[in-house]
């Protein structure tokens, strides 16, 4: 089995030299035109720096400006700052770096959009206390476009000098509502049965190869299960899994849950059997295990609840997963992946009980904020109280979002 330190290279021939691979999470530090920032290069050095030369995935670069995750995403449209991006990269210095590609589908809040897409208009918005407004179905013409936007985006983030891109089709996201049968209502050739609803997750997968080069790593961020009655369930999952092995995708990471059912902020009690066994800790290990067969040459990386150097031995030993992300770990402790693989234990982070602003602030804020304060070029701040952190949401996503609709209005009618 594969030691902690041990390179493994991927299908696209893409090599990474040890096993811990830093997590996509967003980063909300883009400027007022959602261009990247001198803050994404501060923190990616210091990220790079504590990597070990390792891989490091970005997290959530948009493909429609219209619709963004949060207000300070990163757009990469047409109007991307192609040089910018490349300023990032380059920070990263001898570090791999793949760009998270993304479209938020329903899951983009009222600040921010107006009137959200979805692939059936049936389902509702999120039900998170009014933050998500009720959304539209897109039309076929609409899939297609935004079929086409991952290809462009992706050209965008090769022309950059990235290593490759990362497919968001998890946690909730537009390409994750069309692989559930909950969101995803409709009877064209977009719905129905599981090949019929990952359609929209190949195409995108297809665009981004076509528009690359053969060495250009492109790989997918899936869940295992949406965690509710009526969704997306490890059966549909393993499923996907064989259709993206047989599309020849490079890499596939495992992750579960949306915003109405959070199992990746291991909130879902149902987890707690899925971990039983050796490595608690971690998440979504028991599907990626029943999945390693089926996943065949494909790595699979495996995101979730993952905190100590045991845990990631036992996980590479037990054979299910090839790669073993770390997110919210490396906001509080950028330089853990070098820790770790030095001989350290791992990180504990702290647990918040205070309510969430629908889910968007308290706990999961306090991590962006963290890393707001790493771009900065400050280091974390474990003592920072959760309550200033969802102040920070609070008071800032609402102004920054309001003002960036406007803004972002004027520049697609330029």
């Amino acid at each position: 089995m594969p030691r902690i330190d041990e390179a493994l290279t991927l299908p696209s021939g893409l090599t990474v030299p040890h096993r811990i691979v830093k997590a996509p999470m967003t980063e909300n530090l883009a400027d007022a035109d959602n261009q990247p920032t001198a803050a994404h290069e501060r923190l990616y050095r210091r990220w790079a720096d504590g990597a070990a030369g390792g891989l490091l995935i970005t997290g959530n670069l948009m493909v429609d400006r219209r619709f963004l995750e949060r207000s300070r995403n990163i757009v990469a449209d047409r109007h991307l700052d192609v040089a910018g991006l490349r300023r990032l990269r380059d920070a990263a210095g001898t570090a791999k770096v793949i760009a998270q590609l993304n479209h938020p589908g329903r899951q983009t809040n009222r600040f921010v959009a107006g009137r959200p897409v979805a692939p059936s208009a049936e389902a509702g918005a999120v039900p998170m206390m009014g933050l998500f407004g009720r959304p539209r179905e897109l039309t076929s013409a609409e899939i297609e476009a935004i079929v086409v936007a991952f290809g462009e985006a992706s050209a965008r983030c090769e022309e950059a000098g990235l290593d490759g891109v990362q497919v968001h089709a998890a946690h909730g996201y537009l390409l994750a509502q069309f692989l559930s049968p909950h969101v995803n209502r409709r009877t064209d050739q977009w719905g129905g049965d599981v090949s019929s609803r990952a359609r929209a997750l190949l195409e995108a997968v297809r665009a981004a190869r076509a528009a690359t080069g053969s060495g250009f790593t492109v790989s997918v961020k899936l869940n295992s299960s949406d965690f509710r009655h009526g969704g997306f369930t490890e059966d549909d999952a393993e499923q996907v899994v064989r259709l993206l092995v047989d599309e020849g995708v490079d890499l596939i990471e495992i992750s579960g849950g949306t915003y109405e059912s959070p199992a990746l902020f291991g909130e879902v009690p149902e987890l707690a059997d899925a971990a039983a066994g050796s490595v608690k800790e971690a998440y979504f290990a028991a599907f990626a295990r029943r999945v390693r067969t089926t996943a065949g040459h494909v790595p699979l990386m495996l995101t979730g609840g993952i905190r100590t150097r045991a845990a990631i031995e036992s996980l590479l030993a037990d054979g299910g997963v090839d790669l073993i992300g770390l997110g919210r770990p490396l906001a509080v402790d950028p330089d853990l992946t070098r820790k770790l693989l030095e001989g350290a234990d791992g990180v504990t982070l702290p647990r918040y009980t205070l309510p969430t602003v629908a889910g968007l602030a308290g706990e999961s804020e306090w991590y962006e904020t963290q890393i707001a304060r790493i771009g900065a070029g400050k280091e974390p701040d474990p003592g920072l109280h959760a309550v200033t952190a969802a102040a920070r949401f609070v008071g800032g996503e609402m102004a920054r979002g309001l003002a960036g609709r406007r803004r972002r209005a004027r520049l697609i009618a330029g």
